[in-house]
């Protein structure tokens, strides 16, 4: 028989996947999976003051997360508690990675900011902004899939508001209704192409363990740069050769990594 804990449980992770921006309602296998994940980030969390087994739970939470990933369910839950795992397991550029994904389904979610702010150094936090962001300044405002959502709202209104238009008569307020009504949509779908630019046309990567760049794709070329790249140096994939990929790094600096020393998303 199913305790009243259990249940408890199942409900507050169906809420949580549910509200968070994901593809569907989770199936009952990702239920399983997000319980037995939860259980295992508790666990970790009662081991705190055991460093060694704290961190074995830690780790194991966040592959528990993973599979629900990799099974096709994507939140910004999963993402943000696999996440908090790798952190407790003392994986900072992984976590790093995780955060950066949820913030696409969670963008306003204080918790998740500071748990960023905590994850990267405090000259990583303070990213100089490009001038789009400053003209598209709502653009951290609303999830990655919202902005899909309601620029095809926004399109359908300024139809509705045209389509009117041929039996209202030329009326100015009509007039003034489907222009606003378009220039929404066009501002709306910028917005979300900026987003498909960002999230799905570049590929970003952080680096998992101290890394050498390198300036060829092989051990044997020389160091790009005097001291080697600490974990969670965030950067941008500019090519792929086997297994190193050539990145763009803060400050105009490039350079080739090993595919196993860094995470690309």
């Amino acid at each position: 028989m199913i305790g009243g804990r259990t249940v408890a449980r199942l409900f507050a992770g169906v809420i949580l996947l549910l509200s968070t921006g994901c593809g569907g309602a989770p199936d009952d296998e990702v239920l399983r999976r997000f319980q037995l994940a939860q259980q295992a980030f508790d666990k970790a969390l009662l081991q705190n003051g055991d460093s060694g087994k704290s961190g074995e739970e830690f780790l194991r939470a966040a592959l528990l997360y993973q599979e629900i990933l990799d099974a096709g369910f994507v939140s910004g839950t999963v993402l943000y508690n696999q996440g908090n795992a790798f952190m407790g397991a003392g994986q900072r550029g992984r976590a790093i990675a995780c955060y950066r994904q949820a913030k696409r389904y969670r963008p306003r979610d204080p918790l998740l900011d500071l748990a960023l702010r905590t994850a990267l150094d405090a000259d990583d936090a303070r990213r100089d902004r490009a001038l789009v962001d400053y003209v598209l300044f709502w653009q951290d405002w609303i999830s990655y899939g919202g902005k899909f959502r309601l620029a095809g709202a926004m399109g359908a209104v300024a139809f509705l508001v045209a389509f009117g238009a041929l039996f209202a008569g030329r009326r100015r307020w009509v007039a003034y209704c489907g222009w606003t009504a378009l220039a929404l949509t066009l501002l709306m779908a910028a917005s979300a192409a900026y987003d498909w630019y960002r999230f799905d046309s570049v590929k970003h990567g952080v680096v998992v363990e101290q890394a050498v760049a390198r300036k060829g794709n092989a051990d044997s070329f020389e160091p790009a740069f005097t001291q080697p790249l600490a974990e969670g140096t965030e950067f941008v994939v500019v090519e792929r050769r086997g297994d190193w990929f050539f990145v763009g790094l803060p400050g105009a600096k490039e350079g080739w990594v090993k595919r196993d020393e860094v995470v690309v998303y």
